[in-house]
């Protein structure tokens, strides 16, 4: 099949997109920044985010940055899912479904912290026309069950209802992400199979793959970090043939005793030698390193647009990580050697 005009946009854009980062310099100077006002004014007038800043208030708290922030890379998505929609793929509907989950995510964390009153979304035309989702109904919850009443005739629904009576109880909110990522990896999935481009579905399915599997390996380390879950906890993070890892290494994760048992299974699985070249300090960070490395190679060497556009956007969304670690960092006077140390990336 050959590679139509609208694909190759798809392309073009995302590599246009991914030339205007941030460099090692920029992450230099934001390090160097001394206030949060000055690292949002030196995002505003030495990157390619300054359009997202330009209406900059004259305090800006880090709350107010990070939503900056997170609005930025939705409209990063919008933009390529307008190009990938002209080229005939429904590959947007799983953007539009990973959007919803966050937003979900946001609503049940304020839920169980008592102020459901501070959720706030404002997503631009595209997602807001998209969504199965009343986004204003759902700035009014103020309780569980009117979450569910906001989801009545989503699948999402189904998904959140078993956790009506615990959804506060310890450890459940990682269950409830979990149900949720893997209805979100599931649509991803189902729609590769829908994809009229037979030969290049191999490209979607090694960084969905890779994806899957290091989200697996975090969950299961903080799990048994946490305490010590049901062993079909840890089986039931992935998607079924959706993994790199043998039904040995599945079965050796899901009999680990301790989150350390978990790190020591990985040099023996198909992740040995990504895991060779990562300094292993937190499993996050690892884990992260590893996909940065995946996600940049398909990123420069994919044919196939919607893979090219899943591995920009991981990189973009990794970037909005750091700048956030920075933040962090500027809040709580962390000093920037150290902070530096947690973001990932910034060589690329």
């Amino acid at each position: 099949m050959a590679v139509s005009y609208a694909d190759n946009a798809v392309m073009a854009k995302a590599h246009a997109m991914y030339g205007k980062r941030l460099t090692k310099e920029n992450y230099n100077d934001m390090l160097n920044c001394k206030s949060l006002n000055e690292l949002a004014n030196y995002l505003k007038t030495r990157t390619y985010f300054r359009s997202d800043f330009d209406a900059l208030p004259t305090n800006i708290d880090s709350a107010q940055i990070e939503e900056i922030l997170k609005i930025s890379l939705l409209k990063k998505c919008e933009k390529l899912c307008k190009y990938q929609l002209s080229a005939g793929e429904n590959f947007y509907r799983y953007f539009v479904v990973q959007n919803d989950i966050r937003q979900l995510m946001t609503m049940i964390q304020l839920l169980i912290i008592g102020k459901p009153e501070k959720y706030l979304s404002s997503l631009p035309p595209f997602f807001n026309s998209k969504t199965d989702i009343d986004l204003y109904d759902l700035a009014k919850v103020r309780s569980y069950s009117e979450l569910l009443g906001v989801l009545e005739h989503t699948d999402y629904k189904k998904i959140l209802e078993r956790y009506r009576d615990n959804y506060s109880d310890d450890g459940m909110f990682i269950l409830i992400e979990n149900d949720l990522n893997k209805y979100r990896f599931s649509f991803l999935v189902k729609s590769i199979k829908l994809s009229k481009d037979r030969r290049k579905k191999k490209e979607i399915y090694e960084t969905v793959n890779y994806r899957l599997d290091m989200y697996t390996l975090t969950r299961a380390y903080r799990l048994l970090n946490f305490g010590s879950p049901n062993k079909m906890f840890i089986r039931d993070f992935g998607v079924q043939n959706c993994t790199n890892f043998s039904e040995k290494d599945l079965a050796a994760m899901s009999e680990a005793k301790n989150a350390t048992d978990i790190v020591k299974i990985i040099p023996n699985t198909y992740y040995k030698k990504d895991f060779s070249k990562v300094d292993f300090k937190y499993i996050e960070n690892a884990t992260r390193e590893m996909l940065i490395g995946q996600q940049l190679k398909g990123f420069r060497y994919y044919t196939n647009p919607t893979a090219v556009m899943l591995c920009y956007l991981f990189l973009a969304e990794n970037e909005v990580r750091n700048i956030i670690h920075i933040v962090e960092a500027i809040k709580y006077n962390i000093p920037a050697d150290k902070a530096r140390s947690v973001l990932i990336g910034t060589e690329s």
